[in-house]
């Protein structure tokens, strides 16, 4: 087998056990996501809650559509070259929901930094009214600003009698290559990711420097729920930002990699070789939206117990519910089947 054939198998190989994996997991995790902060019981209304909502709703829309369709593609069932709607489409959505999902982690870290300051002033920037606008301007905004990708996205003739979906506008592919993918999908969110972390971690360690003094030893034992709670969303949000940073990183390098070599003449082995590059980093970055919800458990004991309880106790009521149909509708077919043996 030669090199080139070895590497195209590799990156299908790759595709199938950590794609597909990373595919199912991030449908279900945030499913559990968008239910777990739809519950009052387990996050009571708050900015930050809005923020983790929208981005679950944004990241679901980013593994169901753009994901799926690039695992195909991975597995040589590439169906945007011949149904272009779904071309379009993986473009456009793929561009809103990632945006709308790195924008809302985004303000829930700028969030986080608020709400850990001492300053009463900064505390009280941040506000559920406040949140809601924002979140729906993120959405109006990225929609509107991706419209381009539908008129500029398109199935084009290429070699060997094939199509190809693809940007032909150089301008736009500038615009796309250096300013989108480089600067909105990587730098800027993990710059403000790395800066806010950073000033929230801070913030955090002096708190709890405070509460360690002999006199709020009483105060630090009995912490009211609200600040309990804010500094699980705190928890949860800085390690989320670390998974971002740590699988980003990769794949805003092999983007500048790609768009700085795009006018070099390469081999096939050269081609192969950066195709199996792009396919890991981009299931790297997709990942950002799909253990979104396996963080959450990880980094809060209590969150977990909640879950928990919660599952079971909306399992127990399902199954009562059940067993209470099946206690009414007995007795009816029963007298159904004894009416039929009468009349026979």
């Amino acid at each position: 087998m030669s090199s080139v054939a070895s590497l195209t198998l590799i990156s299908q190989q790759f595709t199938i056990y950590f794609g597909i994996p990373v595919f199912f997991f991030g449908l279900i995790g945030n499913c559990l996501n968008i239910l777990m902060f739809l519950s009052k019981n387990l996050f009571p209304s708050s900015p930050c809650q809005l923020y983790f909502l929208t981005a679950s709703i944004s990241s679901l829309i980013a593994i169901i559509i753009p994901l799926s369709l690039r695992i195909l593609i991975g597995l040589q069932y590439d169906l945007t070259k011949t149904n272009l709607f779904l071309c379009k489409s993986r473009q456009y959505l793929g561009h809103v929901s990632i945006l709308a999902s790195l924008t809302c982690v985004s303000l829930a870290t700028i969030d986080r930094y608020l709400i850990s300051c001492r300053e009463v002033r900064f505390r009280q920037m941040s506000k559920i009214s406040t949140a809601r606008i924002l979140c729906i301007l993120t959405i109006v905004f990225w929609s509107l600003h991706g419209l381009p990708i539908v008129i500029m996205v398109n199935i084009y003739p290429a070699a060997a009698n094939q199509t190809v979906c693809v940007n032909r506008s150089i301008i736009y592919g500038y615009y796309l290559n250096y300013f989108i993918i480089l600067i909105l999908y990587n730098i800027l969110p993990l710059a403000i990711f790395i800066l806010f972390g950073l000033l929230t971690w801070r913030n955090m360690h002096k708190i709890q420097r405070r509460r360690i003094e002999p006199q709020q030893q009483q105060q630090q034992q009995r912490l009211p729920t609200t600040q309990r709670q804010e500094y699980q969303l705190t928890k949860m949000l800085l390690l989320q930002i670390s998974s971002i940073s740590i699988s980003t990183i990769p794949y805003a390098i092999n983007t500048l990699y790609n768009t700085i070599t795009s006018q070099i003449q390469k081999d096939s082995l050269r081609t192969a070789q950066e195709n199996l590059s792009t396919t890991v980093t981009n299931f790297l970055f997709y990942l950002n939206f799909a253990v979104s919800f396996y963080i959450y458990l990880i980094s809060s004991k209590s969150l977990r117990k909640k879950f928990f309880r919660k599952f079971l106790s909306t399992y127990s009521g399902c199954k009562q519910v059940t067993h209470a149909i099946s206690t009414i509708t007995a007795p009816t077919a029963n007298n159904l089947d004894r009416t039929t043996t009468r009349n026979n």
